[in-house]
């Protein structure tokens, strides 16, 4: 296992890489220093290898600048279900600045009564921001879930263009 970390205004990014894909994005309120401790608890073989994740750390770091990305990288979703991957797979296609409904992403896979597996799919999702889980939303517009909080999901939807209101339960593209 492979990893890299990139510091951000949002904390302490860390990419892991099974094979030259990526297979894991940790997105952590902490140092680096701390972030490193837990690498070295979680995967005390793990080699800390900056130069295999270049493509990706640049990427991130035109994203975090607000600058519209598509993240055409290489992903290893190994252990999923077919169905999460399937999942991950549509979420992938919505773009930048743009959100759909759980139930979107379901009838897109042929699955329209589907919306809450979706859900359940997008909080398996080990590549949050590259697989961009934070831009599936409630059928009424609300933020809906999201692993890293609903605040961080609200500010990187506010990132990309998505005017969010303060109340953070709906919103729409600006």
């Amino acid at each position: 296992m492979k990893f890299a970390t990139l510091d951000t205004e949002f904390g302490t990014v860390v990419l892991f890489a099974r094979q030259r894909h990526l297979s894991r994005l940790d997105l952590l309120p902490c140092s680096r220093e701390e972030a490193l401790k837990g690498i070295g608890c979680e995967f005390p073989g793990a080699i800390e290898s900056p130069g295999s994740f270049r493509a990706v750390i640049d990427l991130l770091g035109l994203y975090f600048k607000g600058e519209p990305v598509e993240f055409d990288v290489p992903v290893d979703l190994e252990g999923l279900t077919p169905f999460t991957a399937l999942v991950l797979a549509q979420t992938r296609k919505i773009g930048y600045g743009k959100v759909a409904s759980y139930g979107k992403v379901a009838s897109a896979l042929g699955k329209g009564k589907a919306a809450r597996a979706v859900g359940q799919a997008l909080g398996r999702n080990p590549i949050p921001l590259v697989i961009p889980c934070h831009r599936v939303v409630k059928g009424d517009g609300s933020l809906g879930g999201f692993g890293l909080g609903a605040d961080v999901k609200a500010r990187l939807l506010a990132r990309e263009g998505v005017s969010v209101p303060a109340s953070r339960t709906s919103m729409m593209a600006s």
